[in-house]
């Protein structure tokens, strides 16, 4: 790619948690001879799940801790000079540095970076929704205050306008999402530029996990366990489909946060209602090797979301090992199925709807086949490596002074 050569020249400074998508893009920098370091925690955050992290394997630096990562992040970058620091952010999860109060010290952050003439970027892995959406957000959302909604649009509003106004440009990772800043928040369209999100290279995943079950395989839910994600839904619709066939299992494995505690419960409780012990299974957090293994034996999976705020990580699971989807019928998830048809769309919280997509992957095994051609081919054409390479030449761009201030 044409940056990589230059961006050999280029310091670059991740600041983020021990992340999956750091490590993965870090590694697609390697690939390039970028070099890149990962100013990371002290200590991750308490009202992270633990399982959600992942390890240190990339030199990750312990940098900056919840109430003081403003001043220790400058400090660090006075020290070591980066051409670029690049903030990975969303408001709670992976890429948050605390409770919800501390999101206002990345504007913060970013303004003395400024002042030290360093040049930033903000990935933004959470785009709330104004409107009727916004609504719905707040009664999912870790809170249990029901703050009216005109106060978290304000609140939201100001601290879009902060970041993009500070910071040297802001990425996402769909138009749909870029979209939601311009319209929604009046973000500078100049400021916001889509990376698309990366994706494992799938040829090995076979190799290295091959398939041990017998037809028919499970259906599978893999990720957070969040009252956002339609679990009641897919609850629901499955209890449709045992009804019909026997022979067939959901698997539901992840972890579910701190602050969504008891959550999983009421979704155990839930299944025992609808009759569902046996059939389905909560398998708790996984270790990456045997999320490998659970995605080679799933036949395909469900990602039933209420609404859509972030690109999805699992998603990218599915695409890398080739596995159909059925997805929610989300602004998100119709855009990424508008380029390729991987899966199917169904309404959000429609158990009814998603039964019959469920039953319809089930019998046809043609369908399933094609639409996991499709998967394999979009998983190439998003890996690492290419998005890596992406990066880096937004990165030569940006440090040329092509960004949108």
């Amino acid at each position: 790619m044409a940056g990589a050569g230059v961006s050999r020249n280029l310091k670059i400074a991740l600041v983020d948690d021990v992340s999956l998508y750091s490590q993965k893009l870090v590694e697609g920098f390697k690939g390039h001879h970028a070099n890149c370091m990962i100013y990371g925690p002290i200590s991750s955050p308490a009202t992270k799940s633990p399982e959600v992290l992942g390890n240190l394997r990339n030199g990750e630096l312990k940098v900056w801790s919840q109430n003081r990562f403003p001043l220790q992040i400058f400090r660090k970058a006075v020290a070591d000079k980066p051409s670029i620091v690049h903030v990975q952010f969303e408001f709670y999860g992976i890429h948050s540095y605390g409770p919800l109060y501390a999101a206002f010290g990345l504007p913060v952050a970013l303004l003395l970076l400024r002042l030290l003439g360093i040049k930033t970027v903000v990935t933004l892995h959470m785009i709330i929704p104004r409107g009727r959406e916004l609504e719905q957000v707040r009664d999912t959302s870790p809170s249990a205050l029901h703050t009216p909604t005109w106060i978290l649009a304000a609140f939201l509003t100001l601290f879009y306008s902060l970041v993009s106004t500070f910071s040297s440009a802001v990425v996402v990772h769909t138009e749909v999402f870029r979209k939601r800043l311009i319209l929604n928040y009046g973000v500078k369209p100049s400021k916001v530029f889509v990376i698309p999100h990366g994706i494992e290279a799938n040829g090995q995943f076979s190799k290295l996990f091959p398939q041990s079950k017998a037809e028919p395989r499970p259906i599978l839910y893999f990720g957070v366990i969040s009252p956002r994600k339609g679990l009641e839904t897919l609850l629901s619709a499955f209890a449709q489909v045992s009804r019909k066939r026997s022979d067939c299992q959901l698997w539901l494995a992840g972890s579910s946060p701190p602050y969504y505690r008891g959550y999983k419960s009421q979704l155990q409780q839930l299944g025992r209602e609808l009759d569902l012990d046996g059939k389905a299974r909560f398998l708790g957090p996984v270790s990456g090797d045997f999320a490998h293994v659970l995605f080679n034996e799933a036949s395909f999976v469900v990602l039933p979301y209420y609404y859509s705020l972030s690109a999805s990580g699992a998603l990218s699971w599915a695409l890398a090992h080739g596995r159909p989807v059925i997805a929610s019928e989300t602004d998100y998830f119709k855009e990424e199925l508008s380029q390729t048809r991987f899966g199917l769309l169904v309404p959000p919280n429609d158990p009814a709807r998603l039964a019959e997509a469920m039953e319809t992957l089930l019998a046809q095994q043609e369908l399933r086949e094609t639409l996991s051609s499709n998967a394999r081919l979009m998983g190439f054409a998003r890996s690492w490596e290419v998005i890596a390479g992406l990066t880096l030449d937004f990165y030569e761009n940006l440090a040329n002074g092509n960004d949108g201030s």
